[in-house]
């Protein structure tokens, strides 16, 4: 299963190292992927996912 553009732009966000939270990701977004995105981290392990992908690049580029 692939995971919706928008999604899987939140993650290259989370990836990148630019952002510190998932919050700042959000904020990144443009507001047809935002919505989407915010259904997605509803779930609590979707949420923990995009938060540790975060949280590892932004401390690997620190």
């Amino acid at each position: 299963m692939t995971r919706p553009a928008s999604i899987e732009r939140a993650f290259e966000l989370a990836r990148s190292g630019r952002c510190r939270s998932v919050a700042a990701i959000v904020r990144l977004l443009g507001d047809d992927e935002r919505a989407a995105v915010e259904e997605y981290l509803k779930t609590p392990a979707a949420r923990r996912e995009l938060i540790l992908v975060c949280s590892d690049a932004w401390l690997a580029v620190r």
